[in-house]
C-alpha cells in the first residue's frame, strides 16, 4: 500500500525502465497488470479510489479533481515522461490527468470517452443515482448479474467467470459511491480541452460501436489522434481478444518510448 495526499492506495508495479500508468475500470482493480505482455517498461497500477484495497472515500475526495491530484502525486515517483493507458473509467481519469499533467507524454485510451454535454451529463447523473441505489439496496452480487448482462459486453461464459471473483470483491457502498463521485454524469467534459492532450493512440473493440464514434468524433477534433480497432471485440477488449490486444499494446507502449 502507498500513501497518496493522505489515502493509502494499492498499487502493483512490475519491470523497469520508463513508466508506465495502468488505470483499470470501472469494478476493476490493480490485478489488471498480469491482462499486459512483459516489456521493458515500469509498469504501474495503482487501484482506483472506491476500489478493491483501496477502498471507500467521501464523495467529495474521490471527485475528479481529487482523483487526478492523487495521481499527479504518484507520478511523483519518476521524473518521466510518464505514459498512461486507461481503460472506460480508467481512461476518463488518464485523460483528464493527460490533460493538466504535462508529464504524460502520451495517452493510451481503452474503450473511453472525453464525457458528455451539460444536457447529457444531467441526464446521466439521475442515472448513475438509480443504479448506485440499486447496488446499495440489491447487493454487490445481484448487481454483477445484471452488470453481466449489458449489451456493451462481447464475453463468453468463460470470461464473464474469469472477471466475475474481481467484480465480486468490491465493497458495494463504495462502488456506488464511484458513480456518485466519478461517473460519467459527474465528469467535467474535456471535448474543449483535447488540444491539451498529448500524443493520444484509442484502442476500441469491433462491436463497440458506441465507442468507435467516440473516437471519430475525438479525432475530427484532433486529426493526430489514432484508433486502432481489436476484432471480434466489444467494450472489453483487453479480455475479449486478449492475444490481439497484447501485441497491440505492446507496439504502442514501445512506439512512445
Amino acid at each position: 500500500m502507498r500513501p497518496l495526499r493522505g489515502v493509502s492506495y494499492e498499487v502493483l508495479e512490475r519491470g523497469n525502465g520508463r513508466p508506465v500508468l495502468l488505470l483499470h475500470g470501472f469494478t476493476g482493480n490493480a490485478g489488471w497488470l498480469s491482462r499486459f505482455p512483459e516489456l521493458p517498461v515500469r509498469l504501474v497500477a495503482p487501484t482506483l479510489l472506491q476500489h478493491g484495497e483501496t477502498g471507500h472515500q467521501p464523495v467529495e475526495r474521490a471527485k475528479m479533481s481529487q482523483q487526478v491530484k492523487d495521481l499527479s502525486a504518484l507520478l511523483d515517483t519518476d521524473e518521466g515522461p510518464w505514459t498512461v493507458v486507461g481503460y472506460s473509467l480508467g481512461g476518463r481519469i488518464g485523460m483528464t490527468l493527460a490533460a493538466y499533467d504535462d508529464r504524460v507524454t502520451h495517452f493510451i485510451g481503452i474503450s473511453t470517452t472525453p464525457g458528455l454535454s451539460a444536457a447529457e451529463r444531467r441526464q446521466r447523473r439521475l442515472q448513475d443515482e438509480k443504479l448506485a441505489e440499486f447496488i446499495e439496496q440489491a447487493g454487490l452480487e445481484a448487481f454483477v448479474d445484471r452488470w453481466e448482462q449489458l449489451p456493451l459486453w462481447h464475453q463468453t461464459d468463460e470470461m464473464r467467470a474469469a472477471l466475475r471473483p474481481e467484480r465480486l470483491a468490491q465493497r458495494p457502498a463504495a462502488l456506488a459511491d464511484s458513480l456518485r463521485a466519478i461517473g460519467t454524469g459527474s465528469m467535467p467534459s474535456l471535448w474543449p480541452l483535447l488540444d491539451r492532450l498529448p500524443r493520444t493512440d484509442l484502442i476500441v473493440g469491433e462491436h463497440d460501436v458506441k465507442f468507435q464514434q467516440i473516437a471519430r468524433n475525438m479525432q475530427l477534433i484532433r486529426p493526430d489522434i489514432e484508433i486502432h480497432e481489436i476484432s471480434d471485440a466489444s467494450h472489453a477488449p483487453h479480455v475479449e481478444n486478449a492475444q490481439q490486444f497484447g501485441t497491440m499494446i505492446e507496439k504502442l507502449i514501445l512506439g512512445g518510448i
